[in-house]
Order: structure tokens, then sequence, then C-alpha cells
């Protein structure tokens, strides 16, 4: 049998992964450019590397009550190992929780080429069709994601981040009220200045999410007790 591979293959006693040799990148001893690296095929320039490492820590975590973290959690109690619990955790990503990264790219991607109006009517469109517009809003959030802010203040340039303001005020020339762009949005036009394929989106949301599940599935075995389950107060019978 015969498999052909561009990523990695051992040879000179050594592993080279993108026509880099893996000594060599654990001597430069960043995880995060080396992650680009293996995902793109090349190294990421200066404002690229600040930028992926600060879109990976953005979603390193977000709390207790999130469909991943409980999900590695009930799994964990359930007497299962730390990476049953973890793989859990994962499995539970999907299109509403870690999936609007891939939607909005592939969004920002169509739109690429278009005027100022033309985004304006498109979204205008969408908003009257109830169509969901991924990456903007969020249920905690409603003044603004302060990880945007923080990121925002770090991108030097791009190609997509016209997007952000063209649809933000769209949305509250339509529905009349702000309704900002969250954390996978701007994901989303981080990786499109990437030139990232939109695929890659839920594998970029699980890099960045897996040591907070690691860290939430460890704490389950370690401090809580087995097998946790709904209080029935907190059930509703419906007959």
């Amino acid at each position: 049998m015969n498999f052909k591979t561009k990523i990695s293959k051992i040879e000179n006693q050594d592993v080279t992964i993108r026509g880099e040799k893996l000594s060599s990148l654990v001597k430069t001893g960043s995880f995060t450019d080396s992650i680009f690296l293996l995902l793109s095929g090349r190294k990421p320039n200066e404002n690229e590397s600040i930028l992926f490492e600060k879109v990976l820590t953005a979603v390193i975590d977000h709390g207790m009550g999130t469909t991943s973290s409980l999900s590695s959690r009930f799994v964990a109690s359930g007497g299962n190992s730390l990476n049953v619990g973890v793989g859990a955790g994962v499995l539970s990503i999907g299109n509403y929780h870690g999936g609007a990264i891939e939607n909005a790219m592939k969004f920002f991607y169509e739109l690429k080429d278009a005027s100022d109006e033309d985004v304006k009517e498109k979204v205008k469109d969408m908003l009257t069709k109830k169509e969901t517009l991924y990456g903007f809003g969020h249920k905690i959030y409603k003044q603004g994601d302060p990880r945007v802010a923080v990121i925002i203040e770090e991108m030097k340039t791009s190609t997509f981040l016209r997007f952000k303001d063209l649809i933000e005020s769209t949305i509250k020339e339509t529905k009349g009220k702000q309704i900002p762009i969250n954390i996978d949005g701007l994901i989303a036009i981080i990786l499109c200045d990437f030139g990232f394929d939109p695929l890659l989106g839920k594998g970029i949301f699980i890099i960045g999410r897996t040591p907070g599940l690691v860290a939430q599935t460890y704490e389950e075995l370690k401090e809580e007790k087995p097998v946790r389950r709904l209080a029935e107060e907190d059930i509703t019978y419906i007959k």
C-alpha cells in the first residue's frame, strides 16, 4: 500500500513537518507557530504569530456551563478516564457551539469582493428572512465581547475587518439595536486574513478549547462526587 501526505514524515533520524525539522521547531519553542505551520503549510509572519496566539487563548475556556465543558464533566462523572471526558467535550462541538467560526468564514469569503452597498443589501435580506448571521451576537456580552476589543488592538492590517463595522451598522439600521461581533466572528475574520480554509474553523476552536476541557475534566475527577445528574426539581414533567 502507498500513502501520500504533505504534512509529515520520519526521515534522516528526525521528523520533517511541512518542510521543517521537528527538532528545529522544538528549538524555536513556539507551539502556536508550529500549529500554524502544521495547518497552513507556511510559517506565520510576526503579526500573524501574535494574532494566532491570541485567537487560541481567547477560546481556551469559557466557564463550566458551556456545552463542551458540561459534556466533559458529565461523561467523566460516570466513571470514565480523563481522555474520555475530554473526548466527549470535543465531540459536543458543533454548528451551535464552536461551529460559528466555519460558517462565518464561508460568509466572509463570499463577500470578499462585494461592494459596501452589496454587503448591506445582503445582510438586510438575511435579517428579513431571519437567517442566521454567524459570528454576531452573544448570550452574555450584549455590549461587546471584551476579547474582541483586545485582539482588534493587535490587528495591523486586515482585508476582512471592514465587514465588522458594515454588518454591525446594518443590523442596527435594520433591527434598531446593536448586535456586536462576537469572538467567533472576529476569529473568522482573522483566519480569512490568514487564507485558511473554512473547514479548519472547528479545528482551530478544538485546538484552543482542549486545554480548558482537560482542566474541567481533571477538576471533575478530583473534586466532585461520581455520577452527576439533574435535580428532580429542575425537571418539568409535561403531560
